[in-house]
């Protein structure tokens, strides 16, 4: 599902990641970890496509990401989805409009879109707020938001960078359970988290990144 093969990553000289190589399967619950700055988020990029890497192979279920063409990256996009710390939502549009977007852009007939919209905020526990603009959601709402727009076009893989980092503890309790119940559905789910009270004595797989380089921890 997710190929890393002796993956370098350099921001203008300094190297962020450094020959890293690990594969994810299809249906996994991954743990992305370490301390900010040691290349988290720009792992997930690569996956997603946004960044690619100065050497080494990478493949995310049928696409080379790491040679893509331009006119695949929106294949790639419906495959794997992101869920971004700070949501990257309109704030000034409602809950439904937000999470319609994708489908909207793909060119779906709006009474399928309705259906769909409806039945996602059913699964993620905000469906009575439908209609409410964005901006006046709290931070776990907008987050829920966030997560049902990335879950809208059926992804295989969900990627998530820090989704909990401007959160409560209560409401960050109730997106990784979110995370986990998708996952149960048979997608792959890869959060990027400094926090280790998400898998600490839990039967998680967690990669840790340091100084660039990724180990796996023990289950």
């Amino acid at each position: 599902m997710i190929i890393f093969q002796g993956v370098h990553k350099y921001y203008s000289g300094i190297p962020v990641l450094q020959n890293v190589s690990f594969s994810i399967q299809k249906g996994e619950f991954v743990f992305i970890t370490g301390p900010s700055g040691s290349g988290k988020t720009t792992l997930l990029k690569l996956i997603f496509g946004s960044e690619f890497p100065d050497e080494g192979e990478i493949r995310v279920a049928n696409f080379e990401v790491s040679n893509i063409k331009q006119k695949e990256i929106p294949r790639l996009r419906r495959v794997v989805t992101f869920v971004f710390q700070d949501f990257r939502l309109r704030q000034d549009l409602t809950v439904f409009d937000n999470i319609a977007l994708p489908l909207r852009i793909i060119g779906e007939k709006e009474k399928d879109i309705r259906q769909k919209v409806m039945e996602v905020l059913k699964e993620v526990g905000i469906r009575h707020k439908v209609e409410s603009v964005v901006k006046t959601l709290s931070g776990g709402e907008q987050q829920k938001v966030a997560i049902a727009r990335a879950i809208i076009t059926d992804p295989q893989i969900v990627l998530a960078d820090e989704p909990t980092g401007n959160l409560d503890p209560e409401a960050s309790e109730d997106v990784i359970a979110l995370f986990k119940r998708i996952n149960t559905k048979g997608c792959t789910v890869v959060i990027a988290t400094h926090n280790s009270d998400f898998f600490k004595n839990k039967q998680y797989r967690v990669l840790s990144l340091r100084e660039g380089k990724i180990y796996e921890n023990p289950s």
